[in-house]
């Protein structure tokens, strides 16, 4: 299975630039919990629903955000569309990644992955037991096959 199969493609872009309440409103319309912020000079990180809940609670409080730039997590690695699922969620883990933005030709974010993407039954089903050599149990067993 590729990323082309499981990402959002409906991924919105904001400038760093972008106020916190005209983000809250692309996120809105299009219908995500996230914004991809990058401009034409390149990608700087994602803005969760949780992010702006946030930052909006910063400005009442008095505290300067100037835009979702300030808000902007760096928690995320680039991927493209024919990448390998699996091999996209053993580089999510292994960073601690959380979001994956699907970048094309141009370096445009033309998708995102999560890992509510990566838990969808017909991706999880393709993991089988072949996975984890019987000596090699997953380390969040807490037990050692064999």
């Amino acid at each position: 299975m590729w990323v082309r199969d499981v990402m959002l493609r409906d991924v919105a872009v904001v400038g760093p630039e972008t106020a916190l309440r005209a983000a809250a409103e692309h996120m809105w319309k299009s219908r995500g919990q996230l914004l991809v912020v990058g401009d034409e000079r390149g990608i700087y990180g994602v803005v969760t629903t949780r992010e702006l809940v946030f930052g909006a609670e910063a400005q009442v409080q008095g505290y300067s955000v100037g835009g979702v730039g300030d808000l902007a997590s760096l928690d995320f690695v680039f991927t493209h569309e024919d990448e390998a699922v699996e091999e996209l969620a053993r580089r999510m883990v292994h960073t601690g990644a959380r979001r994956a933005i699907v970048i094309d030709g141009a370096l445009r974010a033309v998708g995102v992955v999560s890992p509510m993407e990566l838990a969808r039954p017909d991706v999880v089903g393709r993991a089988s037991e072949e996975s984890f050599p019987a000596s090699d149990a997953p380390s969040w067993t807490g037990t050692s096959a064999g």
